[in-house]
């Protein structure tokens, strides 16, 4: 049986049909008329869209072996390079199988306990700069994600602002939304006008293609080649690249090995950072917005840590509330709100065909604002995962959040910890408050997020405002003895 979707017209398909932004939105709208799975078209290309977790699940979750693929772009995965230069493009094959034992060695679940001592001291360092600089505290947040991140990976100490690894990393993120944006490039559903010479008239697509590989090769390969160099004279602080780059005999490696260490830390580096910041940020944009919340958490710390010291990574369990609060960050951010997988063989799920070589998509917007996953989605309730309430709590973000089967992030670990961390520090230190009108009244920050592959509120103000004179004293402590480390 076939999949049923909105009406395509001759040669475009549904070209016409899709928004250019926020797509998830009119997939929902379509799959009230069509289901929970439904199919498009456009210019011969095939689109799958999983709306319900169930589908989710047993697609991605229960045939993860059948769906571990990623469908072909022909702009950003071939004529940008990111199949070969990137995890999340990649095909699965054994270089990312490859690539994965080396991001597991870096971040799984026990080995990051080793980066928690690093975690902490670039939150404390947030702390600081929220003291001495509230009003930009948005820039801050990425720019101690980008540090902490970039110095386990690479060694690397970023500038306090304007730092050009991580501004970089921004510049990439935008530069891959528009390479994958459905309908935006012709030569995605013709792959013969790929070889069309640059020169040729109309073939402007492959001068952005040829800059943008540019750019994403030095994303990717520059940091690790300066950390080559330091390794070969001397002078590579830590890091995981530099305790990676020398085979046993004392040679650097090369070939396929080094590639594959490329692309992992690469990976890391280019992904890493817009996913945490997208989920800090959305934290604060909640906490300005919901006072009540973010007092509920302060008597949980104040209660469970005291006043006296902050906490740490081993406190998360005991603080289950806040814990609630990130679940609800995530849910409401739904920060890759859709996922892209394929299939290389036809599938036959609840009678219909999925067809071979379709891009098959989980909506994770959509079943994150499913009203019977999660009544009143558009509320932000934390208390909806509250483990007291046993079966009737509802489901954890974190299942569909990272990524389904074996496609799932391999920064899981550290973006729990690294959240963990920022959310409790942030909430011990600092009242988040409405910034202030033209009128002289709070001006409650209005939800909304720009238009992207990840999700990012968009600029928001709010009021970063120190509990207490102890507070900045306990923050300045803290920050001086990280020093001392």
């Amino acid at each position: 049986m076939l999949l049923t979707g909105p009406t395509p017209i001759p040669f475009v398909g549904n070209l016409h049909q899709i928004p250019m932004v926020d797509q998830f939105t009119t997939y929902v709208e379509w799959a009230k008329t069509y289901g929970p799975l439904m199919y498009f078209h456009v210019f011969g290309r095939e689109f799958v869209v999983v709306n319900d977790l169930k589908g989710a699940l047993e697609l991605f979750e229960g045939r993860s072996g059948l769906y571990c693929t990623k469908p072909r772009l022909v702009m950003a995965g071939e004529l940008i390079g990111k199949q070969k230069s990137s995890m999340i493009f990649s095909h699965y094959n054994a270089r990312l199988k490859k690539c994965h034992q080396i991001t597991h060695n870096w971040m799984g679940k026990q080995s990051i306990r080793w980066s928690w001592r690093t975690q902490e001291i670039g939150a404390y360092k947030l702390l600081e700069s929220l003291l001495d600089d509230p009003e930009h505290f948005s820039e801050h947040v990425r720019t101690h994600a980008g540090t902490v991140l970039l110095g386990l990976i690479y060694g690397i100490k970023c500038l306090p602002v304007n730092d050009p690894h991580i501004a970089l990393s921004e510049h990439v993120c935008g530069l891959t939304a528009e390479a994958m944006r459905p309908g935006r490039w012709l030569v995605d559903s013709f792959p013969l006008l790929a070889y069309v010479p640059d020169w040729f008239p109309g073939a402007h697509f492959k001068r952005w293609a040829r800059q943008t590989r540019a750019v994403t090769n030095r994303l990717i390969r520059g940091p690790y080649e300066m950390v080559r160099a330091s390794v070969l004279d001397g002078t590579a602080p830590p890091s995981w690249v530099a305790d990676a780059i020398i085979t046993e005999s004392g040679q650097p490696i090369a070939g396929e090995d080094a590639e594959c260490l490329i692309v992992a830390a690469g990976s890391l580096y280019a992904a890493g950072i817009d996913t945490t910041v997208s989920a800090i940020r959305t934290f604060f944009l909640m906490m300005a917005r919901h006072p009540e919340v973010q007092r509920k958490a302060q008597a949980e710390i104040d209660k469970v840590i005291g006043t006296s010291r902050l906490p740490n990574v081993e406190d998360k369990d005991s603080l289950p509330y806040l814990n609630c609060i990130t679940k609800e960050v995530l849910r409401v951010a739904a920060i890759v709100p859709v996922m892209p997988h394929s299939l290389e063989r036809d599938d036959i799920y609840e009678g219909y065909l999925i067809p071979k070589g379709s891009f098959v998509m989980v909506n994770t917007w959509a079943i994150f604002h499913d009203p019977q996953t999660y009544p009143d989605p558009e509320q932000f309730k934390p208390e909806r995962f509250d483990p007291a309430l046993g079966d009737a709590a509802q489901m954890d973000p974190e299942v569909l959040g990272f990524g389904l089967g074996r496609r799932s992030c391999a920064g899981m670990h550290f973006a729990k910890s690294w959240l963990f961390l920022n959310l409790s520090y942030v909430l011990s230190v600092f009242d988040i408050l409405p910034a202030k009108g033209a009128d002289g009244k709070p001006s409650v920050p209005e939800v909304r997020f720009d238009a992207g592959h990840i999700r990012i509120p968009s600029e928001f103000k709010c009021l970063v405002v120190p509990r207490n004179v102890d507070k900045v004293r306990l923050v300045r402590e803290v920050v001086a003895t990280s020093k001392e480390d």
